[in-house]
């Protein structure tokens, strides 16, 4: 969820551009969900907010937050956004005190099924692709690495360890269809440090690593026998005990 002032920041408007926008009331803050704010992007029903597209390439609401957190976390940080690469583009380049990263964001639809992609190109061959074309790391930042400041630091500073979420998504890692699954996934952990002792359950909350964040509803789900705990292990571990909360393994 967005709160008017996130919707703001985020796309560079004023609170009279965003009077149409149908923001509910959560714990006495006017908030609106991310996947009905892009929506209304798209539609360009948000006055002076900037073009959905760049070129030919359509531009994600996470793309808009992390060029924000970004700015937060290093405001003279050089962001670029949708860099032509061919005939294609990549998400961002981010330039801090010289240095040089590439971004790209990747939603669910780059790991499991969906009606946007129903078979999905495993994200090492374009991050490989990526590299070799530019010559600068290209760091993957999907959709259960949180979106904030830690992780943006967790970029460019290798004493910064990054943060895991799971809290509200209904694409978990047992849906992904690759068989090297887990070790994709360790791999991307690792890149932001965001693995801890007890491995990545912390992901599904609730109240982990100081956030206020409540549990997912798949854990009880799991606990009553609702759903199976498959749903949670990637193809390819070894250990279940790395894959989930504390709670089902106790």
């Amino acid at each position: 969820m967005l709160s008017k002032s996130d919707v703001v920041e985020i796309l560079g408007v004023t609170e009279s551009d965003i009077q149409s926008v149908p923001f509910k009331n959560w714990n006495d803050i006017e908030v609106i969900d991310e996947r009905e704010l892009q929506k209304l992007w798209y539609a360009s029903a948000i006055p002076n907010s900037p073009s959905a597209k760049i070129g030919n390439a359509s531009v994600s609401l996470d793309e808009m937050i992390l060029v924000k957190l970004i700015e937060l976390t290093y405001p003279s940080a050089t962001v670029e956004h949708q860099v032509p690469w061919g005939r294609r583009r990549v998400d961002l380049k981010v330039s801090v005190d010289g240095v040089s990263k590439l971004v790209e964001f990747h939603g669910p639809s780059h790991f499991a099924p969906s009606r946007y992609n129903s078979s999905p190109e495993h994200p090492s061959i374009r991050k490989a692709e990526i590299e070799n074309h530019f010559g600068i790391e290209c760091v993957l930042w999907p959709y259960w690495i949180q979106r904030c400041i830690s992780n943006v630091r967790a970029i460019f500073d290798n004493d910064v360890n990054g943060l895991g979420v799971l809290w509200s998504t209904n694409v978990h890692f047992g849906t992904f269809v690759f068989p090297d699954s887990a070790q994709l996934i360790e791999s991307i952990n690792d890149r932001f440090r965001a693995t801890r002792d007890g491995g990545c359950g912390y992901f599904y909350g609730p109240d982990t690593e100081n956030r206020n964040n409540p549990e997912h509803p798949v854990i009880s789900q799991i606990q009553q026998g609702k759903k199976s705990i498959e749903l949670l292990l990637p193809r390819g571990h070894n250990n279940i005990e790395q894959w989930v909360p504390l709670c089902l393994v106790a």
